[in-house]
């Protein structure tokens, strides 16, 4: 073991302690589904929001923006601050329709909002495609980072090894929690590894060979600093950045930022008591996801670029754990280990759950012939998770090398996907069919721009987005239509802007259309105000650390986003009310 010393040994097991007290406490009964996958749909909005973010802050996360900044520096960083528009999209527009729609995972939406055997082959192959072979990749990305941080702790010790020994735990502590327990775990977990880094990052700036962030910031080449990019020496282009912010969000699937919600997302919502938790939940999970968190790893990994500055693409990740080996105080290590190993274990935890919900829920259950009861399609779930962990486990081993990569290739050949996703909310023309050529056209154009043309990322995603865009809403004139109660039923239950619907009522006059709130116009001023925070804040952060830049604007779009957001959730929950 890596030189620990009794405070490390202390920090790290002093943590389990309180994580086994809270399973004890909040562990499933495990005598439904929906109780193991839904929470019986009971978390208040600050466990669901908390979750969210938990899952998302997993062991890679530190390791990947680590290796965006030693290549692109910080306004790298915009290869996922992009995925803010869409986080607050799904807050002011999508959460309350996830929860009116009382599915149980959003892989049932399908069968909600379409019809026909369209719709059942559609929602048994998604559940195939994303509930076991995208969470492969997700969790293999996952298990590579743990790959990559256990030597630094364990140099001596078979990390491979390390790493069943926690895919078992973590099988055995998700079977035990069930997704009520994850999420209470997961408050606990999150603060954990956020105080984690934040000490980090401050005793990493300390180290003699640092010296503080002045003495940083002499060190580091101008354009490792740049909040914005400039398009020069490495930095993200300006045309890259543009495409992010415009298309990007809208076209890639990507887990924790679907476009229109989702996946996880999707699960914990649907999982909260009532509609207001649902928009809180999801408004407190961008803030944390997006602001709250980043600074810390973007510090550390500034560092490890000063401290390693021949560190090769594969190992540049590596970076951000060699800092501990810099003279860390006694304890700092045991803390850190902790925190990677509650980081990797919620998000473990989520997707293991997550993906057995789409397999039971979804494929197995829809399409099974006999009737059984709830307790053995948990038990099936069981054996789900043990196989998706051992699968998992040689995807990192044998299939993976650096988790950025792996980032890029899912939000290229997913990039024709995200636009149905959102749409089929508000264009009532969208059909099961529709999607499903979605599914098929995305890897289709990916190839063809990708592969055949060589068009680099982003363009790739660019042409890929618009192409697929235009031929889905020509084919949705020529392809059958979702059946009209279907469609009624739907609109009835979810309640979207009455106004995108009128289309339908007014080729259907046998059916009346009910008139419900329309919050289109605060939901765009609150996504324009949370973005406005969001950046502001990043930024405001961004010049006080380098004391350069215009802080009083950073300041200004920061207390006007603040503003905005109050004002913008007090109207939406007023107009929601009877």
């Amino acid at each position: 073991m890596n030189s620990f010393h009794v405070l490390d040994y202390l920090f790290f097991f002093f943590p389990f302690l309180i994580i086994f007290l809270i399973l004890y406490r909040f562990r499933a009964k495990n005598n439904s589904t929906k109780e193991y996958f839904q929470a019986e749909g009971s978390l208040n909005w600050f466990v669901a929001g908390t979750a969210m973010v938990a899952t998302t802050f997993a062991a890679d996360t530190p390791l990947a923006v680590t290796e965006i900044i030693r290549t692109q520096g910080i306004s790298g960083n915009w290869i996922w601050w992009y995925m803010a528009v869409g986080g607050f999209v799904t807050v002011f527009f999508f959460s309350k329709l996830w929860k009116r729609s009382g599915a149980s995972t959003d892989l049932e939406l399908i069968q909600i909002r379409y019809s026909g055997k369209e719709a059942e082959f559609l929602r048994g192959f998604k559940a195939f495609v994303i509930g076991l072979l995208l969470n492969l990749v997700i969790l293999g990305w996952v298990n590579l980072a743990m790959l990559k941080i256990l030597p630094v702790f364990f140099p001596s010790i078979n990390s491979a090894l390390v790493l069943i020994f926690l895919l078992l735990f973590g099988v055995i502590y998700t079977a035990i929690a069930g997704l009520r327990g994850i999420s209470y775990i997961d408050v606990f977990q999150f603060f954990l590894a956020w105080i984690g880094c934040i000490l980090f990052a401050y005793f990493a700036l300390q180290l003699p060979s640092i010296g503080g962030l002045e003495n940083l910031k002499s060190h580091l080449p101008k354009d490792k600093i740049l909040f914005f990019p400039n398009g020069e020496n490495g930095s993200l282009p300006w045309d890259h950045f543009l495409i992010l912010l415009t298309v990007l969000w809208w076209s890639s699937w990507y887990p924790g930022s679907e476009p229109g919600g989702g996946g996880y997302i999707a699960q914990r919502i649907l999982a909260t008591k009532n509609e207001s938790a649902a928009l809180k939940g999801s408004l407190w999970f961008v803030i944390a996801h997006y602001f709250v968190r980043p600074w810390p790893w973007i510090l550390v990994a500034l560092v490890s670029l000063v401290l390693y500055t021949s560190l090769s693409e594969i190992e540049s990740g590596k970076g951000f754990l060699m800092v501990l080996q810099e003279g860390m105080p006694n304890g700092m290590k045991g803390l850190m280990l902790s925190a990677f190993l509650a980081a990797y274990l919620s998000t473990l935890a989520t997707h293991l759950n997550w993906g057995a919900s789409y397999l039971v829920n979804d494929l197995w259950k829809p399409f099974t012939t006999e009737k059984k009861s709830d307790i053995y399609f948990v038990k099936v779930s069981y054996l789900i998770q043990l196989l998706t962990a051992i699968l998992s486990f040689f995807l990192a081993v044998y299939g993976m090398d650096t988790i950025k990569g792996a980032w890029v290739f899912l939000l290229e050949a997913s990039s024709g996907i995200g636009f149905v996703l959102i749409v089929r909310w508000y264009f009532w023309r969208i059909s099961a069919w529709t999607e499903i050529l979605a599914l098929i056209l995305s890897p289709i154009l990916y190839i063809v721009y990708s592969h055949l043309l060589h068009f680099p990322f982003p363009y790739s995603i660019l042409y890929t987005s618009i192409s697929s865009a235009m031929i889905l809403l020509l084919s949705t004139y020529l392809l059958p239509n979702t059946k009209k109660d279907i469609l009624y039923s739907f609109y009835e239950t979810t309640k979207p802007p009455h106004f995108f619907w009128r289309g339908f009522f007014s080729e259907n006059p046998e059916y009346k259309q009910s008139v419900y709130p329309n919050h289109i116009v605060v939901s765009l001023m609150g996504t324009i105000f949370g973005l406005s925070f969001i950046f502001g804040g990043l930024y405001t952060i961004q010049c006080l650390f380098w004391n350069e830049g215009e802080i009083r604007f950073g300041i200004l779009f920061f207390l006007i986003g603040l503003l905005g957001l109050i004002f913008s959730v007090q109207k939406i929950q007023s107009k929601s009310k009877p």
